[in-house]
């Protein structure tokens, strides 16, 4: 039996499919929230959420049809972190302090391979292929918390207060995640750090 999340999901869907305006109405009620918090964490402004999660209902309207994504959340949240990310590398560097996503790329940089930055290796295929085997050896928990920091951009704190553990030992482990990463991409002769 389906369960309510599926029956919305369904909803939009059907709506987006007939082309009906109240497509990205339902979807902003449904998900709109989500989105504007995922962009105003990467790019510390609300205006440009706001812009951004307009953006992701505009996409959505383009590609749905032929596309089906189900399910639908996450497909919107990876359309969410695309346009939130290129409207950074708009920015003159100097005035993206306020998020959190040069933070966390620079982060991540020491375990990614020399000459590659978040944005580069993220698109490329053999290192996207690499990351989701990463992924499928972490044990559930450690899965969360790398991509709740590393894909979701949550901060430190947040990916602490949502894991039920201290801020110190969220830096803890997303460091070992980090090395461990690093570690997986050496033998699959992906590092040439």
């Amino acid at each position: 039996m389906p369960n309510a999340d599926s029956k919305t999901e369904e909803r939009i869907l059907t709506l987006f499919r007939e082309r009906s305006e109240e497509a990205v109405a339902e979807t902003s009620r449904r998900y709109g929230a989500l989105l504007r918090a995922q962009a105003l964490r990467l790019l510390g402004s609300a205006e440009d959420a706001e812009e951004v999660e307009n953006e992701v209902y505009l996409t959505a309207w383009n590609r749905i049809p032929p596309e089906e994504p189900r399910p639908l959340l996450p497909w919107l949240r990876t359309i969410c972190r695309r346009r939130a990310l290129d409207r950074l590398d708009l920015r003159n560097a100097a005035k993206r302090g306020g998020g959190q996503a040069d933070l966390i790329l620079d982060e991540l940089q020491e375990s990614l391979p020399s000459g590659d930055d978040g944005r580069t290796w993220a698109e490329r295929m053999s290192l996207e292929e690499a990351l989701n085997a990463f992924l499928g050896a972490l044990t559930p928990g450690e899965r969360k918390i790398f991509l709740q920091r590393y894909w979701y951009f949550l901060s430190v704190k947040e990916v602490a207060a949502q894991n039920g553990i201290k801020p110190g030992s969220a830096k803890v482990i997303l460091y070992r995640l980090r090395q461990k990463l690093k570690t997986f991409l050496e033998k699959e002769d992906l590092w040439n750090g």
